[in-house]
């Protein structure tokens, strides 16, 4: 983060200071030719590899515009070409980037309070070049349930599922069965997955691809249980969040009893108070009574806390 002059209480400044977000330090920019005169109350953008500073008040308004090139520190004066004039002078004004151009609206000039609204174009940087983003996620993505280069093979609801050893390494269930020696490891063809759907199974293998799940609110609870079964904790806290946010009347019974038996605390504390205060409402609903059939211990708790 880069900051540029100001008013100390005492004085108009037109030092650069750049704060680092990863060190957490501040340091002084030193900077080479003339920058613009101290001032507070002006606007300072990013464009590129430079700082624009445009308009601000030195105890009069201003409309001038300087460049501060980041990669040297190096201030120049900034003449806008051909066009429909230029602001006027003003401080206290607002202004943003939107792709190549600033834009600049209202503010004071020391008169008038203004409303007008002024776009300038930057131009082309003739050093900068466009970096395409980064495809590594869709890359691996592609490879999910592949056959190509797939070296095991899983067994989901009677289909078979290719995988990836070297993806399946950031689990610590396949990992210890791949480095293990499990018996499935190396004697089976197919290594059968019991109790996971297989659009589950494929979320779960997903996250462990790209470290990221397109997670709709349907498939949480099971994508949940299946990240427990596996001991991904990372997708197993993301599917809690999920949940977190969508607990109903209909639904809470259910995502309590899913809380308590996969040691769920956050999500477990959460429904629990959901249910409380709703325990009306809650109490007759069918996900309540299918708790109460599969485990009436967790029924008690909850009429003792009332």
């Amino acid at each position: 983060m880069y900051v540029f002059g100001g008013h100390d209480g005492t004085r108009h400044l037109n030092d650069v200071h750049c704060y680092d977000f990863l060190g957490r330090m501040w340091s002084v920019v030193v900077t080479e030719g003339v920058g613009p005169v101290p001032r507070d109350s002006h606007v300072s953008v990013v464009h590129g590899r430079s700082m624009y500073v445009f308009g601000g008040s030195t105890g009069a308004s201003m409309n001038d515009l300087s460049e501060l090139r980041l990669d040297t520190c190096k201030w120049k004066s900034v003449t806008a070409g051909r066009g429909e004039g230029q602001p006027g002078h003003r401080f206290c004004h607002v202004g943003v980037v939107e792709g190549d151009s600033m834009f600049i609206f209202g503010g004071y000039d020391g008169t008038n309070r203004l409303n007008d609204f002024w776009e300038f174009r930057f131009g082309t940087d003739l050093t900068a070049c466009t970096i395409p983003p980064a495809t590594i996620l869709s890359d691996l993505l592609a490879f999910v349930g592949s056959e190509s280069l797939s070296d095991i093979t899983f067994l989901v609801e009677g289909q078979e599922v290719h995988a990836h050893k070297i993806m399946l390494m950031r689990c610590s269930y396949f990992r210890a069965m791949l480095e293990g020696g499990f018996r499935e490891s190396t004697e089976q063809r197919t290594i059968p997955i019991q109790g996971v759907r297989k659009v589950i199974f494929l979320a779960l293998l997903e996250y462990l691809y790209t470290d990221f799940v397109d997670l709709d609110l349907e498939i949480a609870m099971e994508l949940f249980q299946a990240a427990d079964q596996f001991g991904v904790e990372r997708l197993k806290i993301i599917c809690e969040h999920k949940m977190l946010g969508s607990i109903t009347v209909d639904n809470a019974a259910t995502v309590f009893h899913a809380a308590d038996v996969h040691t769920a605390k956050g999500l477990r504390e959460k429904s629990l108070n959901f249910i409380l205060a709703n325990f009306e409402a809650v109490s007759k609903s069918k996900s309540f009574e299918e708790m109460a059939r599969e485990n009436v211990e967790l029924v008690l708790q909850i009429l003792k806390l009332r």
